[in-house]
């Protein structure tokens, strides 16, 4: 059946609307309720308030205790592709073990003795500052065998995979994963030297791995001694490459550090990918179009895609930045773009 012809073009985008339709004309001129900003979560709230949540929330009544940052610019979410949550696992907790289709990396802020992440049936030790990678569909859960509670942050595809897919997540079918393999497995078979098998037919997922802060310490160490100049955004700028790939280190999103030098002024440019940080050590200040976010360690902030930024070290001694960025995703679609000013 043919609508009687419209009168008015009011009458047209009424009537659209009533049928959940938006002209061209019409939506070309109308504005995105939510649009990601440039924010910064200070530790000094976030810590607080995570440890009150140890003692109020039962681990038996959640998959996991987290808190999860919310952009005042967006609804429920932190940006449209990554996201960062603060988690707290308390002396003698374990969570349940499951999979999904979400990529997850681990960055150990505080753990004791007997903290271990389990993936795909291997134990990982939890150490400050180490990087433990969750590639999608690997079972995994966490178990904190210390005294102290053990704090991390969780970084995830979730909003990426949201827009791909319907979520996915399969419990294992007991509570927790047996550990099957011997500790120290995929450092010792994803290194220069490693079994055939695992160079056939693997697909675009990597296996879980490890990377230690010492290790990553030492590379930092050796960079400066060698006075490398680094990065003139970034400082000295590391990528987590993963081994078995010597791509980025999950094919959705990088894991990343920087080491900003004493006073360190680092030059304006923009991207297209997102990208959140995290303060591990020192203070100082990321420029977004103009607005300036001031950090100090701890403090978790998310730098849009397409803004023009900086960062800048206030202090005499070095600042250091964790990371995530969806650039590899982007890189992959071939529509990454970055400007310099």
């Amino acid at each position: 059946m043919v609508a009687e012809p419209f009168a008015k073009i009011e009458d047209l985008d009424a009537y659209l609307t009533d049928k959940h339709l938006i002209g061209f004309w019409a939506a070309r001129g109308e504005k995105s309720p939510e649009e990601i900003k440039p924010y910064l979560w200070k530790w000094g709230d976030i810590y607080p308030a995570l440890m009150s949540a140890a003692e109020l929330v039962p681990m038996e009544s959640v998959a996991m205790r987290t808190l999860q940052p919310r952009n005042p610019g967006l609804v429920g979410r932190m940006s449209n592709t990554l996201h960062f949550s603060i988690q707290v696992l308390m002396p003698g907790e374990r969570t349940k073990a499951h999979r999904n289709l979400v990529s997850e990396t681990r960055f150990v802020l505080q753990a004791p003795k007997g903290a271990v992440y389990i993936v795909d049936g291997e134990a990982y030790e939890m150490g400050v500052g180490d990087l433990i990678t969750t590639p999608n569909w690997s079972w995994h859960d966490h178990y904190n065998g210390g005294d102290e509670p053990a704090v991390w942050l969780d970084g995830m595809d979730a909003r990426m995979i949201m827009a791909l897919s319907k979520p996915i997540n399969e419990p294992f079918p007991t509570l927790h994963q047996p550990i099957e393999r011997p500790a120290g497995y995929s450092e010792r078979t994803l290194g220069h030297v490693r079994p055939s098998w695992m160079e056939k037919g693997g697909g675009v997922i990597p296996p879980p791995f490890h990377y230690k802060w010492a290790e990553t310490q030492k590379t930092l160490d050796m960079l400066k001694d060698s006075e490398v100049e680094g990065d003139p955004y970034n400082g000295i700028h590391l990528t987590y490459r993963n081994p078995a790939t010597g791509g980025p280190t999950l094919p959705t999103y990088s894991c990343e550090v920087s080491v900003l030098g004493p006073k360190f002024q680092g030059q304006v440019h923009r991207h297209n990918s997102t990208t959140i940080y995290h303060a591990f050590q020192g203070e100082g200040v990321t420029v977004v179009d103009g607005e300036r976010l001031e950090w100090s360690k701890g403090d978790i902030w998310v730098v849009p895609p397409w803004t023009w930024h900086s960062h800048e070290n206030v202090q005499d001694e070095d600042s250091l930045l964790y990371s995530i960025t969806d650039q590899p995703a982007l890189k992959a679609l071939g529509l990454y773009r970055e400007e310099t000013q």
